[in-house]
């Protein structure tokens, strides 16, 4: 008999006030912090663009679309690379500040303490694993406001 496994191979992503989770194959690489090139006219949560792999990769921070505060300290944070989920669409990757470096995680229903679902449209749900609390952001929507701005961020 052949045994399924249904666990899911992710990354528990460290933010300012909170933590992210992600499939491992959502991201592309996780690189140094650098200071994205400003962008005018765009909303605070676009922080700007930065290079990489010569292409122009927009800059968002998830704190800001939730809501908060961009996060003023940014010593220990990194740039999260974050593949397209959209094959058609013209942005094939862009970047999350976080506040650390992301650990391996594996993730399945075993480990789930607790789901509660959003309210803010930038989030899957919120999940509870070993008393920690982390958020699974709406990848498609994120990538959709971003091609909102494509022009601008690129």
């Amino acid at each position: 008999m052949i045994e399924v496994n249904d666990s899911v191979r992710s990354l528990w992503v460290p933010l300012r006030d909170v933590n992210m989770l992600l499939p491992s194959v959502s991201v592309a690489e996780v690189s140094n912090y650098q200071l994205p090139g400003e962008v005018p006219d765009t909303p605070g949560w676009l922080l700007g663009t930065i290079t990489w792999r010569d292409l122009t990769v927009p800059v968002i921070s998830l704190e800001v679309m939730r809501g908060h505060k961009a996060p003023a300290n940014l010593v220990y944070s990194r740039i999260l690379i974050i593949n397209s989920i959209r094959p058609d669409s013209p942005i094939r990757f862009y970047a999350v500040v976080t506040a650390g470096l992301p650990r391996l995680f594996r993730f399945d229903e075993s480990t789930i303490q607790g789901v509660e679902t959003s309210k803010h449209e930038i989030l899957q749900c919120c999940v509870t694993v070993n008393s920690d609390t982390a958020v699974i952001p709406d990848l498609d929507y994120i990538q959709g406001r971003l091609e909102q701005y494509r022009e601008l961020a690129a």
